[in-house]
C-alpha cells in the first residue's frame, strides 16, 4: 500500500514538471535551460551514417520533460535569446521528424571541398530548373562527358554530399537534404542556380 502510495506521489511530480510554463520558470532554471540547449543544439553527430546537427524534438521533450507546447514555447524565448549573441535556432526536418540546431550568423566553416561545392552548385541549379527529376545521369553528362570533372571525383563527392547531409539520393534521383535548405536560403539557390547556368 505504502509502495503504491509512492508511486502516485511520483506520478503527481512528473506532472508537475512536466505542466511548467516558461513563465513561471526562475531566471535560475531558465539559465539553466538555455545553457543546456545551447550543448544540445551545438553538436553534430552521425545518425544512420548521415551527419546531423542539434536535437530532434523528440529528444528535447524526453530530456526536459516538458509538454510540446511548453517546449515550443521556450524554444521561442531560446530563439530571441540566442539572436542577441549572434545565432540564430533553425528548424528543419530529418526523416520525418522536426529537428532543431543552432546556427552563427557571422560564419560557419563547411567539410566541403572545392569539388563538393562545385557539385553541389551543378545540382541546386538542376534542382531549380525545375525541369524534372534529376537523375545521376543528367549531373554526369553535365560535369563528366563535358570534361570538367573525372568520374571517381563525381562518385567521391556525392558520397560526401549524403554524408554530410546535403542531398538525399532514392535510387538514382537526388533531392535537397536538410541542410542544403539550412545554408542556402530561396534567394541564395535562385543565385547559385543562375550562376551555374552560365557555365
Amino acid at each position: 500500500m505504502e509502495e503504491i502510495h509512492q508511486e502516485e506521489l511520483e506520478e503527481e511530480e512528473d506532472q508537475r514538471e512536466m505542466l511548467l510554463l516558461p513563465a513561471v520558470v526562475t531566471d535560475e532554471e531558465k539559465g539553466e535551460l538555455f545553457r543546456e540547449l545551447t550543448t544540445i543544439l551545438s553538436r553534430k553527430w552521425i545518425k544512420d551514417k548521415t551527419t546531423v546537427f542539434g536535437s530532434s524534438e523528440m529528444d528535447l521533450l524526453l530530456a526536459t520533460k516538458f509538454d510540446i507546447s511548453t517546449l515550443r514555447s521556450a524554444l521561442e524565448e531560446y530563439k530571441r535569446f540566442v539572436e542577441i549573441i549572434g545565432l540564430e535556432l533553425i528548424e528543419y526536418n530529418f526523416e520525418n521528424d522536426t529537428w532543431y540546431c543552432l546556427k552563427t550568423n557571422y560564419y560557419a566553416p563547411s567539410e566541403l571541398e572545392k569539388n563538393d561545392l562545385i557539385i553541389l552548385g551543378t545540382i541546386i541549379s538542376l534542382i531549380e530548373a525545375n525541369t524534372g527529376p534529376v537523375l545521376t545521369e543528367k549531373i554526369r553528362e553535365k560535369l563528366v562527358l563535358t570534361g570538367r570533372i573525372k568520374e571517381y571525383i563525381l562518385e567521391g563527392s556525392l558520397r560526401n554530399l549524403v554524408k554530410y547531409g546535403y542531398l538525399n539520393r532514392k535510387q538514382s534521383e537526388w533531392t535537397y537534404n536538410y541542410r542544403t535548405l539550412i545554408e542556402f536560403g530561396e534567394e541564395e539557390r535562385k543565385t547559385i542556380s543562375e550562376e551555374f547556368r552560365k557555365i
